[in-house]
């Protein structure tokens, strides 16, 4: 019945919230990811002799891309947390940025504390064991938080186990972890913009979500909770 006003509600939040995410990004993530980018060691002879993948130029293009990129992922984001919040019952702004306040810490908190953000030139582990725990990490956050919120008083022990459940499994690490330049200044320097960037990465993603919490709230409220409120004496 509401699914028209709830994607009204989560594009209206995905554009506002991806603007504000690329800007941030713009002027404070992506210059280092440039710099670190200047200090990466060159390949082989042969990797050249390879055809190069396609990639968006560096520029508008580039800039276009990460646009679209935030507003599909700040549109899956706010869907979520609309149907979470009408789920739960009236909207406003202040329960929208509790939401937000909570899926920061499960989306990017939670794994940071075990994968944190990195930058180009970084040993890592394997992709594929990173992407596994990274969700992990999240749901189990998801629910113990939930559980912590709306669960009766003798569930709350539960709900720090599912926290600590992924850390005490523990995220997958490299056999060499840090950076592989060979020149020890570099290194300095690459360790000096991965802080930043662990920095600049919490803010943006601090702000991204406090974005999409407090704006799927106010509209939520505006949109969705004053509509049923409209319709309740028709329906008795």
């Amino acid at each position: 019945m509401y699914f028209r006003q709830v994607f009204l509600v989560a594009c209206l939040t995905a554009i506002v919230a991806s603007i504000g995410f690329t800007l941030y990004q713009f002027y404070f993530v992506t210059p280092i990811i440039f710099a670190a980018e200047f200090y990466e060691i060159a390949e082989s002879v042969d990797a050249y002799a390879q055809p190069e993948p396609w990639g968006p130029t560096d520029g508008i293009e580039r800039s276009s891309y990460t646009l679209l990129a935030n507003f599909l992922m700040s549109l899956a984001f706010s869907l979520l947390l609309a149907c979470a919040m009408i789920f739960r019952g009236e909207s406003s702004v202040f329960k929208g940025f509790a939401w937000g306040v909570a899926a920061y810490l499960a989306f990017f908190v939670a794994p940071s504390l075990g994968l944190a953000p990195e930058i180009p030139g970084m040993e890592a582990a394997e992709l594929v064991a990173r992407q596994n725990w990274w969700f992990l990490s999240v749901v189990m956050t998801a629910i113990g938080l939930a559980v912590f919120a709306f669960g009766a008083l003798y569930y709350k022990g539960a709900g720090l186990i599912f926290i600590i459940l992924p850390h005490l499994i523990g995220a997958p690490v490299a056999e060499s972890h840090g950076f592989s330049h060979p020149d020890p200044n570099a290194v300095m320097k690459l360790t000096e913009l991965w802080h930043q960037f662990i920095l600049h990465s919490s803010i943006a993603n601090a702000l991204l979500w406090l974005i999409i919490g407090t704006t799927t709230g106010f509209l939520c409220h505006k949109y969705i909770d004053v509509m049923t409120t409209s319709l309740e004496p028709n329906l008795n």
